[in-house]
C-alpha cells in the first residue's frame, strides 16, 4: 500500500499540485457540494482534490474529490497506469 493513512495521501496530492486548500468557512449542507461539483466538472487544471479547513459546525477538515482524476487514482494506487495494476493483480492469482 503506497500510503499509511489519508493524511499521507493528502500530503502526496499537495506535493503533486493536485490539492487545493479552502481556508474560508463553508456550510456542509449545500455549499461544500456546490463547490465540489463545480471543481470536479472542470476540464482544465482547475480540477483538483479539495481540502476544506473550516467546516461550519465541525472541528474536522473535509477532503473531497481526492480520486476525481486518473492522475490522482494512479497516485493513490501507486501505479503509472491501470494496465500496470491489472498485471500486478493477475500475478497474484
Amino acid at each position: 500500500m503506497p500510503y499509511d493513512n489519508l493524511q499521507d495521501f493528502l500530503k502526496a496530492l499537495d506535493a503533486a499540485g493536485e490539492l487545493k486548500r479552502i481556508s474560508a468557512e463553508v456550510d456542509p449542507v449545500l455549499e461544500v457540494t456546490e463547490i465540489a461539483d463545480r471543481v470536479s466538472k472542470e476540464k482544465s487544471a482547475a480540477n483538483k482534490a479539495l481540502l476544506f479547513d473550516k467546516i461550519k459546525g465541525s472541528s474536522l477538515p473535509l477532503a473531497i474529490n481526492t480520486f476525481g482524476s486518473y492522475k490522482r487514482m494512479h497516485l493513490a494506487l501507486g501505479c503509472d497506469s491501470f494496465d500496470d495494476l491489472q498485471d500486478f493483480l493477475k500475478a497474484l492469482d
